[in-house]
Order: C-alpha cells, then sequence, then structure tokens
C-alpha cells in the first residue's frame, strides 16, 4: 500500500512540475473567453485546432524533472517557438507581438487575454537545449504529417536542392581574427588570474583601424605592416597562455586555444580554415553572384514533392564541411525513411548532382544529353520534370527571408541543424494554414 501511494505521489510531482495550462472550458465571471470575440476562421485558429498538442506533450515530457517550481507548459513553449518561425521574430520580440495578438495567445493555447508574457525570452534557449535536435526534428516531422500519411507517395518524383545557411559572423579579415585572439587572450588570462606582461589592449586597436582601406595605393603599406605586427601580438599573447597556465587549465582551454592557433597562423591555401572564433565550424562556400562571391555558413540540402500546386519539404537537413552536392542526397532520404515516409521513384537534381544514378533504390534525374534511344515522349517529360526542378528555388528564399534562414543566431553545431528545423516547419504550417483558409471560405460560400 505504501509502494503503490509513493508511485502515486511521484506521478503527481510530475505533472505538477511539468506545468499545466488553465482548464479549458472554465468561464470567468469578470473577463470574456478569447473564442467568444475573435474570428474563428482566422488562419492561425484554424491551425490551432488542426494539431494534436497531447503529441508534444507526450513526446517531451520525460525531458522534465520532477524537482523544481513548475515548468512553463510545453504546449505554450512549442506554440511560441512555431509562432517565431512562422512571423520571422526574434527570441527578444516575441513577448512584444504575443502580448498584443489574441490569435498568438490563442494558438499557444489560452483561454483569456493576457496583459503580460508569461515567461522569460532566455526560456527559448533551455527549451531548445532540453529537447535538442532530436525533439526539434519530432516537430519537423509532425508538420510533414499534417499534409497526410501518403506524402510524398502521392507522386512518382520529388525535388532537391542545396543552399548556404549564413552564420551570424563579421566578415572574416585576417587583422579581425587575430585582434579576436588577442581579446580572447585577454579574457582568459583576467578569468583565471594569470599576469601578463602586457595586453596590447590599446596598440591592437590602433593597428585594426591602420588595416582600414589597406588597397589604397597610399595605405597599403601602413595597413600591411599593421596586419604583420598583430598575427606577432597574437602568437606572443598565445605562447604566453602556454607558458603560463598549469596542466590542467592547459586542458581546459585545449579546443579553445587550438582554433586561436589555427585562425591566426593559417595560410592563403589550407583547407578547413577558421572563419570565425565562436562559430569555428563556419565554411567559406562560392556562390558566384555579382552582389555576392562567397557566403560564410554552412550547407543545407532539402527535399521537396514534386506535385502541382503547394510544395511541402518533405527533408532537410544541415552540413558540416562543405560537401558534395550528390552527397547530400543520401542522408536526406534516410531521414525520409526515418519520419516513415514511402521513398519517390524518382529525385530531381540539378548538374551538381551528377554521378549518382541510383540511391536507395530511387533513381536520381539530372539535366543532360539526350539518349538516342529514347521516344519524344520520353524525352518531354524528362524536360518537363527538370524544368519542375526550379520550383524549388523560391522555396529556399522565402525560407531564408520569411522564416529566418537567412542567418542562422543560434549557438553550436546542433544550432545549424535546429534553425533548418524551424525554418521548414513555419514552411509547411504555413501551407497548412493556406489549405485550412481555403477550406472554410468553401465551406461558408461555397454553397452560393
Amino acid at each position: 500500500m505504501f509502494l503503490q501511494d509513493l508511485v502515486s505521489l511521484g506521478s503527481k510531482t510530475l505533472q505538477i512540475m511539468l506545468g499545466k495550462l488553465p482548464k479549458k472550458g472554465q468561464r470567468d465571471l469578470f473577463r470574456p473567453m478569447l473564442k467568444d470575440f475573435i474570428d474563428m476562421g482566422h488562419e492561425l485558429v484554424l491551425l490551432s485546432d488542426k494539431i494534436d498538442w497531447s503529441y508534444f506533450e507526450k513526446e517531451f515530457a520525460p525531458l522534465y524533472s520532477q524537482r523544481g517550481a513548475p515548468s512553463v507548459p510545453i504546449r505554450l513553449m512549442v506554440g511560441c517557438l512555431l509562432l517565431k518561425h512562422l512571423y520571422n521574430l526574434g527570441d527578444d520580440r516575441i513577448p512584444e507581438y504575443w502580448v498584443r495578438d489574441v490569435y498568438f495567445q490563442y494558438f499557444c493555447g489560452c483561454e483569456f487575454f493576457e496583459h503580460e508574457f508569461p515567461f522569460d525570452p532566455s526560456d527559448f534557449v533551455h527549451f531548445r537545449n532540453r529537447v535538442g535536435e532530436e525533439g526539434i526534428g519530432k516537430i519537423f516531422a509532425y508538420s510533414v504529417g499534417l499534409h497526410g500519411k501518403k506524402l510524398p507517395g502521392q507522386t512518382s518524383f520529388v525535388l532537391s536542392d542545396t543552399t548556404v545557411q549564413e552564420n551570424n559572423t563579421t566578415f572574416p579579415t585576417d587583422a579581425k581574427l587575430c585582434k579576436k585572439v588577442i581579446d580572447k587572450c585577454n579574457a582568459i588570462a583576467g578569468k583565471e588570474g594569470i599576469r601578463q606582461r602586457r595586453s596590447y589592449r590599446r596598440e591592437s586597436k590602433q593597428l585594426v583601424r591602420d588595416t582600414y582601406n589597406g588597397k589604397h595605393p597610399k595605405r597599403k603599406k601602413r595597413a600591411d605592416k599593421a596586419k604583420r605586427r598583430l598575427k606577432t601580438i597574437a602568437n606572443i599573447q598565445l605562447r604566453e597562455l602556454e607558458r603560463k597556465m598549469t596542466e590542467a587549465q592547459k586542458k581546459q582551454y585545449e579546443q579553445t586555444l587550438s582554433i586561436c592557433n589555427r585562425a591566426v597562423n593559417q595560410q592563403k591555401n589550407d583547407k578547413d580554415k577558421i572563419y570565425s572564433l565562436h562559430k569555428p565550424f563556419t565554411r567559406c562556400i562560392a556562390k558566384g553572384k555579382a552582389h555576392k562571391q562567397y557566403e560564410f555558413g554552412n550547407k543545407v540540402g532539402m527535399i521537396t514533392t514534386g506535385r502541382k500546386g503547394r510544395k511541402i519539404i518533405t527533408a532537410i537537413k544541415a552540413f558540416l564541411g562543405n560537401p558534395y552536392d550528390g552527397d547530400t542526397i543520401d542522408p536526406l532520404l534516410a531521414q525520409m525513411e526515418d519520419g516513415r515516409l514511402r521513398l519517390p521513384q524518382e529525385l530531381i537534381y540539378d548538374r551538381g548532382g551528377k554521378g549518382r544514378k541510383q540511391i536507395r533504390g530511387v533513381s536520381i534525374i539530372t539535366p543532360g544529353k539526350r539518349k538516342a534511344k529514347d521516344t519524344p515522349c520520353q524525352k518531354r517529360q524528362k524536360r518537363n520534370k527538370c524544368r519542375a526542378r526550379a520550383a524549388i528555388e523560391p522555396i529556399f528564399g522565402h525560407l531564408k527571408k520569411d522564416f529566418r534562414m537567412e542567418q542562422n543566431y543560434l549557438w553550436g553545431e546542433k544550432g545549424i541543424q535546429i534553425n533548418a528545423y524551424l525554418a521548414a516547419t513555419a514552411w509547411n504550417l504555413k501551407k497548412m494554414m493556406e489549405k485550412l483558409k481555403e477550406k472554410f471560405l468553401y465551406f461558408i460560400f461555397g454553397w452560393f
């Protein structure tokens, strides 16, 4: 009997620590309910009623502790996270919009109008760290499943391509990197109580100014001299730290000092260069456009449905390094299989995917020379499919401009995948909102 009471008490404690929204349907004497005065045909209302929120509560509940203060409700956290990317808002901007928009509040499960945002924006960081890449992947997989279990098997082919998700880093130059290394060494020395011979704070600041407009004939000599001096100072600081650190401190900062050494001493033709100290996985990927020759970030591959009408993103993956486009197809198809989606018969790619004829039983079709044995009908079908592949290009544009994939502001290597997942989730939910709105309008006006 005592054991049963203990188990019952533990389950109740877990429910309390999770945090729950107020029971639905309970009216208040002095406050009207949101559904009494909002437009129930609004796309956010329709989407909120379409989503099974208990799925997220069931999936994420084991990640919470049984001790401590009650957490923010999972429904509220997931809802705000989706709204952030649906309306291109930062962690610090969502409270301002949430307080003044009744549809945001209804989407997050509120029954009455709230005058204050219910939690601190820093909780977004803790929630993303709590659920991790796997948890955000479940949110993305659910957004795909909203459009039907047969997706994308409703068509015989899908579209695929890659783009670059830039990281939130400054444009890298040798002078900037050396200055950041000097500042990093000073910060480590201050934190660990290491007494430096010199900090070079004022001198390094002036040297960076001397490198500005360094290609001008009258400034080139001074700029080159300033770059050499910055590199010398950075190496001096690194060597001094290594001399004065204890073995425990060296082990603690081993990775940081290794990155700093690589950033200072890397050569022009080295591979896997360091372009940012806080995001060392950033890569320089050639774009080749007149307005932007290079992009500093990571490659993102994507698969969308190929049928006419709305395109749904069925797989998206961010890659470390700069892999060949053809090598990004297999992980994307594997992601579709993990999401229990039936693989298509054909995958349409651009010329960058050449070299792979078949992957996981899926035929890879790329533009090429016409085969003599093809009939006119086969040639026309292949030409139309390759033309249809261009439909994936504007999706990348919308993901970047509308759904926060233009720059990745999230921390760490997992941040690039989490940001890609959330951007693709927002796209799929936007398509569902359009579909639900059309059905609602047809139901209202279809009889006339």
